[in-house]
């Protein structure tokens, strides 16, 4: 197998990634904010900020989180309850149950997203149309797959759903028939390879677009760069694309949805 030509260490990444966390607590909570509290700067350490949170009963809470790329859900989850545990010990014990809930949250809820993502190809129309017809033939949509489909593995139920954009260097325009569709070959295989779930690809002359429902082992990171990986394999280990990425959550509600709940609760 081929050395990935992209790695962590050397892409930037631009990111907007939210989650809404549910906790669930063999007893009552208490009153759960001076742990919280303590807790915020250990969580930032880890790559997690804690935005807001609410007691929906009292042994369920909701987070409101915003993290890094480098953290699967899987992770997410394990610093939330291990550092809770860990913090909580000497004072107000707290046994979580081994069930969780997370979703991903967008600043667009994921229908919006799919229709913006499904018109890229006529925002950005080509000057002649035998190439334009060409870029509306190669883009891909599984109608099949419902990025918005609530999902269950052994211990939580979860929503997890990315948008990744990358660029070609110096924004150059690609108009090569064979090239475009290796892409879009590339990007299908890696997905299945993963047991992620596609929903589109937006293939531009300087650009793609992605929406993906990965598994929650895979980290935003990880999924941006196999993603620009397998784009390099297709056209012989070339780096075409920018050593960067765009990544951001999306699911069923959007951030002021989840707000507004919050809000509600205070």
């Amino acid at each position: 197998m081929e050395e990935p030509i992209y790695r962590p260490d050397e892409c930037q990444a631009a990111y907007q990634l939210n989650w809404s966390v549910t906790l669930f607590a063999s007893k009552d909570f208490g009153s759960p904010k001076p742990i919280l509290e303590d807790l915020r700067n250990t969580w930032e350490i880890d790559g997690i900020r804690l935005l807001e949170w609410r007691l929906t009963a009292p042994d369920v809470v909701q987070l409101f989180l915003s993290t890094k790329p480098s953290l699967a859900p899987c992770e997410i989850i394990r610093f939330l309850k291990g550092r809770w545990q860990n913090t909580a010990r000497k004072s107000v014990p707290v046994a979580f149950k081994r069930n969780y809930g997370i979703t991903s949250v967008g600043s667009a809820n994921a229908l919006v997203l799919d229709q913006y993502v499904d018109q890229q190809a006529l925002k950005h129309r080509m000057a002649q149309e035998r190439v334009q017809t060409m870029f509306e033939d190669l883009q891909y949509h599984n109608p099949e797959v419902d990025l918005e489909l609530l999902r269950s593995n052994s211990y939580g139920r979860y929503i997890y759903s990315l948008q990744v954009v990358v660029e070609t260097q110096n924004s150059w325009n690609d108009v090569r028939r064979r090239s475009l569709a290796s892409y879009r070959q590339a990007i299908q295989k890696t997905c299945v390879s993963n047991q992620w779930r596609l929903s589109r690809i937006a293939i531009l002359a300087n650009h793609i677009h992605v929406l993906v429902g990965p598994t929650v082992e895979a980290s935003p990171e990880s999924v941006a760069l196999s993603i620009l990986n397998c784009l390099a394999e297709s056209q012989e280990q070339k780096a075409l694309f920018k050593f960067s990425y765009y990544v951001g959550t999306f699911g069923p509600y959007n951030r002021n949805a989840i707000w507004n709940k919050l809000d509600e609760a205070t």
